[in-house]
């Protein structure tokens, strides 16, 4: 949850702020930019969403690359010298 913590300022004209921390300010701009990339990619889900696709399996074939099983470790596969 987003925990922040506004002050609200009045001009003597009426006018109304809201004054945020740079902390805060950053905290509100990172959701907002979150929030509209979660459109934007919820969109294209859409859109794509009959789009014809293709396995890397068959890329990588395409590629004339073989697919090489993925190492049992969580390191890598270390290279062996000729």
């Amino acid at each position: 949850m987003l925990n922040i913590k506004p002050e609200y300022w009045t001009k003597k004209t009426g006018e109304e702020f809201v004054v945020l921390t740079r902390e805060d300010f950053e905290k509100v701009e990172e959701m907002l930019e979150d929030a509209g990339l979660a459109r934007v990619l919820a969109r294209a889900r859409r859109d794509e969403a009959d789009a014809p696709t293709v396995s890397l399996a068959d890329v990588k074939r395409r590629l004339g690359r073989a697919a090489k099983p993925a190492p049992r470790s969580g390191r890598p596969a270390r290279r062996r010298e000729a």
